[in-house]
């Protein structure tokens, strides 16, 4: 199978990367590389062939990186047609044959070749149908180009290509974009998906606001940091490649200083400590050079984005250039998680020959056994760019600090919570009622709840938990054209101080075990919405008092503040088993917890005012004490995880913290 070099314009001519001809009905990969459809299906259909299990993804020919169809699912057979037709390969010839728009029912075929292209039409012709075009009266005056023209010219093969419309329904004009799901949408995808979502743009009103969030240079320079971390770590590679090397020539050394004292003995050990050695060293060196293989695909695959978007901001319409950098941004989120997964860290081994303490004794026996290699491996962290840099080596930092225009005298906000939209909704306890703000921190409205609300959680886009303590009881709201309803009440065997949601359905609350404090023993209990208790465990504690949720679902695991007993336990989601318990002295009176993207642990100190930020297995990463206010008491994420807002109770109540990783 052939592979791409690294360069990767719009005006290649090499062919499709599987039949190195050019292409025929070209379709494009997400990671942007194109294939003709026959030969693309051809080698789905043989890649899916080897194996008896359901198969619902692929890997791409070229760069290998794991693709799955739009409808996983339709049958193996159609999948290659799923794809959007390529608008211009990037890799491969731009020339693909045509048949004439105009006399396409002819039956001699082999006129049927288009020849021209009209600008104005928008159609291919044969030679044949160019002449009358031209001689009549209407279209006389109308520009006519040949195939080579078109092809060979990008500002003709970006305006006039196909592929921008929607690969769903049959290459409809795409009109909308939903933020919701960062998708750009025909009107047809807008009814059936996206009907429900509150975000959703009118793409020609919006274009301009949009294309200067969707900035094809900064993209161009984030996907040029990728390409420079990738680069380095190729060379940290070879580099590790001759590090090893070194130490087997080493190793070989050592052996020859050994053989002069063990003769006959190391003539056997020197042959077994050779090969396994040069066995090392050659599965060392295939995992580097796979990796470093790896690389370069992924180097090509972004050198493809960066091309495309600077070929498309100087010729293609802001429509194309929207839809094309939008459809880059998020492919260069893929590029950075494939880097945080494979190649964040570089490793080496450290080779060395390592004796038997008995060998002077039984230098009459076998060799075998007597002398091994071992391999230390190292790990070195890269120094890394902030699209690649993991949240948990960020510095967490304030960034600004927002007034609030209360509709009552001096709340008490306990929970909150951040909606899709940029809304925020506030638990006030003392005046027991859930405020709305907009993204702008403009009070829009209030809802009286039946006791005073403690915890708060988001179910879904627009639906929230509230815990009520005294009442032993959480209320669920709607979020809806700018009102706050009730939706249903859940009663609790015990106080439900927090809350944290596993899905629309099932809810973890957790509390005091039970109304006295002689036990120290804190719950946490796992609920559906109709108040079925899959889970309950209780554990015991320092001390029993309030305690606060938070949700890992991606490890399964919960994580639980205990306000006296100034320590954060960690439990398993399915089966309550205790994975460890954090405690500081830099931790007094911990309330609200929460997760991040990376599954870091955010926990607030009420009375030793900061945050305390571990790791998913309880290592402490930071201590955020810098920028935090008096008794801080709330905590939540944007829907977005890119900032976390805190609420407090001391002097500064009507006021939230923004802070954001850097």
């Amino acid at each position: 199978m052939a592979t791409a070099t690294t360069d990767s314009s719009l005006n290649d001519e090499r062919g499709c990367p599987i039949c190195l001809d050019g292409f025929t009905s070209p379709r494009q990969l997400p990671c942007l590389h194109s294939f003709c459809e026959h030969c693309l299906q051809d080698y789905v259909t043989k890649m899916t062939s080897s194996t008896y299990k359901t198969i619902q993804e692929f890997m791409c020919p070229v760069c290998r990186a794991v693709t799955r169809p739009a409808n996983k699912e339709k049958p193996v057979r159609e999948w290659a047609s799923l794809f959007p037709n390529s608008p211009f390969p990037l890799v491969g010839k731009s020339k693909v044959e045509r048949c004439c728009e105009v006399c396409w029912n002819s039956s001699d075929k082999s006129k049927n070749l288009a020849k021209k292209f009209c600008i104005v039409c928008e159609e291919y012709m044969c030679d044949n149908c160019a002449v009358y075009h031209q001689n009549m009266k209407m279209t006389k005056s109308h520009e006519l180009i040949t195939i080579e023209q078109l092809e060979n010219n990008p500002e003709n093969r970006i305006r006039f290509s196909e592929g921008f419309g929607c690969p769903e329904h049959g290459n409809e004009d795409i009109k909308f974009y939903c933020r919701n799901h960062e998708t750009a949408c025909c009107g047809t995808c807008f009814f059936l998906d996206h009907k429900a979502c509150q975000n959703v743009l009118q793409l020609k009103e919006n274009l301009s606001g949009l294309l200067k969030e969707v900035n094809s240079q900064k993209i161009m320079e984030q996907l040029r940091k990728l390409e420079a971390h990738l680069e380095n770590f190729m060379e940290m590679n070879d580099e590790s490649i001759g590090i090893m090397e070194s130490h087997v020539n080493n190793i070989s050394a050592d052996i020859g200083d050994i053989r002069k004292k063990f003769n006959d003995v190391l003539d056997n050990v020197e042959k077994m400590v050779k090969l396994e050695g040069n066995r090392i060293y050659k599965d060392w060196l295939i995992r580097k050079q796979e990796q470093n293989y790896q690389c370069q695909s992924l180097v090509r695959a972004i050198g493809n984005s960066h091309s495309l978007l600077k070929t498309i901001g100087q010729y293609g319409s802001d429509t194309q250039k929207f839809l094309v950098n939008s459809k880059t941004l998020k492919q260069l989120r893929c590029y950075s998680n494939q880097i945080r997964e494979k190649f964040e860290k570089v490793d080496s081994i450290r080779t060395r020959l390592e004796l038997d303490s008995n060998m002077k004794a039984v230098l009459s026996k076998n060799a075998v056994g007597l002398v091994k290699i071992v391999c230390e491996e190292e790990v070195k962290d890269l120094q890394c760019t902030s699209l690649v840099m993991p949240v948990q080596k960020r510095n967490v930092e304030l960034s600004r600090v927002i007034d609030l225009h209360s509709p009552s005298e001096n709340p008490l906000y306990f929970g909150i919570v951040q909606l899709p939209d940029g809304n925020i909704v506030l638990a006030d306890s003392k005046n027991s009622t859930c405020c709305l703000y907009d993204s702008s921190y403009n009070f829009i409205t209030s809802h009286k709840l039946p006791g005073k609300p403690d915890g708060m959680c988001l179910l879904g886009d627009n639906e929230l938990v509230v815990t009520m303590p005294a009442m032993k009881m959480v209320q669920f709201c709607s979020i809806w054209d700018r009102t706050i309803r009730d939706t249903g009440t859940l009663a609790i065997k015990y106080k439900c101080v927090g809350v944290d949601a596993v899905n629309r359905m099932e809810i973890v609350v957790s509390g005091p075990a039970n109304d006295t404090r002689c036990n120290n023993k804190c719950y946490w209990s796992l609920i559906n919405r109709n108040g079925n208790v899959k889970l309950h465990h209780e554990f015991d504690c320092r001390e029993t008092s309030y305690t606060f949720v938070a949700l890992n679902m991606s490890k399964s695991r919960v994580y639980i503040s205990v306000n006296k007993a100034n320590a954060v336990y960690c439990f398993g989601l399915t089966d309550g088993k205790r994975y460890f318990v954090y405690l500081s002295n830099d931790l007094r009176s911990p309330r609200c917890i929460t997760v991040d993207s990376e599954d870091n642990v955010y926990v607030v100190g009420f009375s030793s005012n900061n945050i305390h930020k571990l790791s998913p297995d309880g290592v402490k990463l930071q201590i955020i004490a810098s920028g935090i206010p008096e008794k801080p008491r709330g905590i939540s994420f944007s829907y977005s995880r890119e900032h976390f807002v805190i609420t407090n109770i001391g002097l500064l109540n009507s006021k939230l913290h923004y802070f954001v990783n850097k």
